[in-house]
């Protein structure tokens, strides 16, 4: 009843300073106390007090004028900031605005924290779609996502967001707070501060917890940025009006800045046998000769033609079946064809993303174009394996990559020609200043783009070293140290460290690149060799997977062929990272001791992935069909719509190339493993096994060892198989003693079988499945961190960076595969999580024996 009360009174006071709209209005005993002309000049009063969610007074120097009761229209008079645009384009609500006192809130002296400073408060206009269509402000300052905000929250949380709820509220916020394109910490600031960066203004609502949805708000939507008309006010970050078509004028200059970037973006032209490329100014097809610059194109073929793009032969062909022998093979597999004939000319019509690319190379000063429908016979098996297998090569060797993020060949680059660009007006002028948007953070277009759910663009967009987007809106230019948005022109030189190589910390990492703040860290990691380097290179390794795992392809049987770049990219680091059947094994840390023991230990970890979503997933999927589940199982899986994994029959079920399914992302490292695993070897198809040592024996990986195991298909080993009678699968409920519950400790990870506790204890005590020991999780096994830290030779680094401080985040497990056995071949079908505390220095052998239904058993995982 008190708190009641102390409301009621609250809401009485704050009517006499609100209208029922949210309008501000000066009590009628003031006005009675006051002079009514000074009054009525509202711009010389000071506002009254504002109070916050908390109940916390708010002073601010700016305020809406009083109602003058003699309009019959009960309105507020325009202000003077407006008499410079066409007063018909701006509705009445936004005219009310105090917009000449911008000069008072961008030189305001007092803390702006991350909420901004009160201007006015507005009504719920802007957000509930009330807006006018042609006033340029409404459209500015549209903020559709506070309502399913202010809807979502809990009523103890928002008690006066029903009758007593008065409005939101237009906030200005100093130094671009809030902007996508910096990661948001103290240096950060400080270095926005110091180039005296640009406010940018926004309508939020009552309270302080919506900033999560008010970022998302920002990078779909765009800041609203206040700058002077005639010069610039930030020296690091300027908006700027988006032109209605492609202007080359804009790339060239970031073009020249990543020219300086000589570590992390230095193309070399691609040494490959049999290259071929598009002559933009003959519109033929021709060798490559290994020297010239190339641009090289990234697209969505679309739905798959019925016959391959046949191309017009001009006589200079080699007929198939024979050897071009005016070639000359370089050691490094390079093709020169001396004379440069023509091939074949292109197809006409040509997809009008084809014909858009050629144009655009040509605007950027180049003559040549790889496409690989075209510069690929795809009639020849033996030319595509050849030339698939080297694409990171084409694509790390183009001076820049042309991404087009739309759906089939022939959507186009927006704004370059045909298709037009979803452009609209940015900005709006007011007295000396211009309000302009910054637009949709690019980073958005290209994740919800058609491009980025397809599987062969992933290795196009990692290994290309400038990356060229075109978004239905603006161009965004990403290379391997730097980006930068076409809305947003930024002072690059400001951005960079001292050696120019790369920007710093405080600017936000590129969609492809791992690095500045970024997970991962570290730009250049590939080959140092520091152990906690290393570490980077095999998370960032995982990490790529996971997004591997995300996308889709057109054929099934392609998600190997489509990952081998990124297979000999890794092989090839000082972490030495061998992709059996796609799951990544890295080699020992420290090449000491018994290795071959400690490559065991690390197969055991790579065996031990994890679906993201699985049979025992809590979340709801999305099901907008609402389909039954045992309809759905047979649809193919989808990302989004169909998440649940599926087999994909044709290859290993222990690696997650056998599956159709996100991956978990994993925060264990493999010198926390144990394997328990014994008498390993591998299988491939039409060759003996080898035993898993043989991998040990390499000093490098070459393309051939790469690609041999990619095509591992089996696994033979001797593991333990626990007593499912052994273990806890259930537990009392304390509520209700009479009551099981299922383990809280045991963690279960199910990609196929069983959606229920009850289900899958049945069906290990039936012995249809079986959990198959592969090893234990827990602390470090000391002899391997000591060597790893010895091994180091820079303790500090190590200290700071990767090694000593890492946290065991999970508790000491034992990890078993679930397994169905059918004629003496076991298929994996989950991931089950045991805990078990001290192991013991044997690393829980004792433990698992006594779990284990006997000895060791034989088993040929496929």
């Amino acid at each position: 009843m008190h708190y009641e009360r102390l409301h009621c009174l609250y809401a009485a006071i704050r009517s006499l300073y609100f209208s029922y709209d949210g309008s501000i209005f000066v009590n009628s005993a003031i006005q009675a106390s006051g002079n009514m002309n000074s009054h009525n000049n509202w711009k010389d009063n000071l506002a009254p007090a504002q109070h916050s969610v908390l109940g916390k007074r708010i002073q601010h120097h700016s305020r809406e004028p009083s109602r003058d009761r003699s309009n019959p229209t009960n309105k507020r008079p325009r202000h003077l900031a407006l008499s410079s645009i066409n007063q018909d384009q701006i509705c009445d609500e936004c005219a009310r605005i105090p917009w000449d006192k911008i000069d008072e809130w961008i030189t305001h002296k007092g803390q702006i924290a991350w909420q901004g400073k009160l201007i006015v408060n507005v009504t719920k206009r802007y957000r509930n779609g009330r807006t006018s269509k042609t006033c340029p402000i409404c459209r500015l300052l549209h903020c559709s996502w506070i309502k399913p905000y202010v809807d979502s929250l809990h009523p103890s949380k928002w008690n006066t967001r029903k009758e007593g709820y008065f409005g939101d509220r237009l906030h200005i916020f100093r130094h671009l707070r809030h902007n996508p394109h910096v990661n948001d910490f103290q240096t950060s600031r400080n270095e926005l501060r110091k180039h005296n960066a640009a406010y940018h203004i926004a309508v939020v609502p009552f309270g302080r917890e919506w900033r999560d949805h008010f970022e998302e708000h920002i990078a779909s939507h765009g800041m609203v940025i206040v700058v002077p008309k005639d010069r610039p006010q930030s020296e690091i970050f300027n908006p700027q009006q988006v032109s209605k078509k492609f202007d080359p004028n804009v790339v060239l200059p970031w073009l020249e800045v990543c020219k300086d970037h000589k570590i992390l973006c230095n193309p070399k032209p691609a040494r490959v046998k049999g290259m071929k490329v598009i002559n933009c100014l003959s519109g033929t097809i021709q060798y490559h000769n290994g020297s010239e610059n190339y641009v090289a194109l990234s697209y969505v073929w679309g739905p798959a033609p019925s016959k391959a793009p046949k191309r017009e032969l001009t006589g200079n062909e080699t007929p198939k079946g024979e050897i071009q022998t005016s070639t000359v093979v370089k050691e490094d597999h390079a093709v020169t064809a001396p004379e440069n004939k023509s091939l074949s000319r292109l197809p006409r019509p040509l997809p009008l993303t084809i014909e858009d690319a050629m144009q655009v190379t040509k605007a950027l000063g180049y003559h040549y174009l790889w496409v690989d429908a075209y510069c690929i016979d795809q009639d020849s098996t033996t030319e595509k394996q050849e030339q698939v297998g080297r694409m990171k090569e084409i694509y790390a060797g183009s001076q820049a990559t042309i991404f087009a993020l739309g759906p089939n060949s022939n959507y186009g680059l927006p704004g370059v020609s045909s298709r037009p660009r979803v452009w609209q007006r940015q900005s709006v002028t007011l007295g000396k200043y211009k309000l302009i948007s910054s637009m949709s953070d690019p980073h958005i277009s290209i994740n919800d783009s058609t491009w980025s759910t397809r599987g062969w663009t992933f290795q196009e967009a990692m290994f290309s070293t400038r990356r060229l987007f075109f978004t239905d809106d603006q161009v965004y230019f990403e290379c391997n140290a730097m980006n930068s948005p076409e809305a947003l022109k930024s002072n690059m030189k400001l951005f960079h460290i001292q050696s120019g190589q790369r920007v710093k910390a405080c600017y936000r990492a590129g969609v492809f690149v791992s690095g500045n703040s970024n997970k991962f860290s570290h730009l250049d990691v590939k080959q140092n060799e520091a152990n906690h380097r290393k570490v980077d290179t095999l998370r960032r390794c995982q990490y790529h997977i996971q997004e591997y795992t995300k996308r889709e392809l057109t054929n099934k049987d392609d998600i190997l062929n489509a990952f081998i770049g990124v297979a000999c990219f890794y092989a090839r680091t000082t972490a030495k990272i061998a992709s059996l059947a796609g799951i990544p094994i890295p080699f020992p840390f420290v090449k000491s001791g018994d290795v071959k023991r400690v490559h065991l230990d690390h197969l055991s970890y790579a065996l031990a992935w994890m679906h993201h979503t699985h049979k025992f997933s809590e979340a709801k999927l999305k099901n907008p069909q609402n389909l039954p589940g045992s309809l759905r199982a047979q649809l193919p899986w989808t990302p989004s719509t169909n998440p649940h994994p599926q087999r994909r029959s044709d290859f290993p079920s222990w690696s997650w190339a056998g599956w159709f399914g996100e991956l978990e992302p994993r925060e264990d490292l493999p010198y926390y493993w144990t394997s328990h695993l014994s008498s390993v070897r591998i299988g491939f198809p039409g060759d003996i096994p080898r035993d898993y040592g043989w991998l040990t024996d390499f000093p490098h990986y070459r393309h051939l060892i790469i690609q041999k195991l990619l095509t591992a298909n089996e696994l033979y080993f001797d593991a333990y198989v626990l007593n499912p009678q052994k273990l806890r699968f259930w537990e009392r409920d304390l509520s209700m003693p009479s009551k099981r519950i299922p383990s809280k400790a045991m963690l279960v990870n199910l990609s196929r079988g069983p959606c229920s506790w009850e289900k899958l204890h049945q069906r290990l005590l039936d012995g249809d499945l079986e959990c198959v020991v592969i090893g234990m999780h827990g602390k470090p096994r000391d002899d391997v961190f000591k060597r790893i830290e010895a091994a180091d030779g820079k303790a500090p680094k190590a200290l700071k960076g990767r090694i000593s401080q890492l946290e065991q985040r999970e508790p000491d497990a034992i990890v078993c595969l679930i397994v169905l056995t059918v004629k003496g071949t076991s298929y994996r079908r989950g991931l089950l999580k045991i805990p078990a505390k001290g192991l013991g220095s044997d690393g829980g052998e004792g433990v698992v024996q006594a779990l284990a239904v006997g000895p060791k058993r034989r088993f040929a995982l496929r």
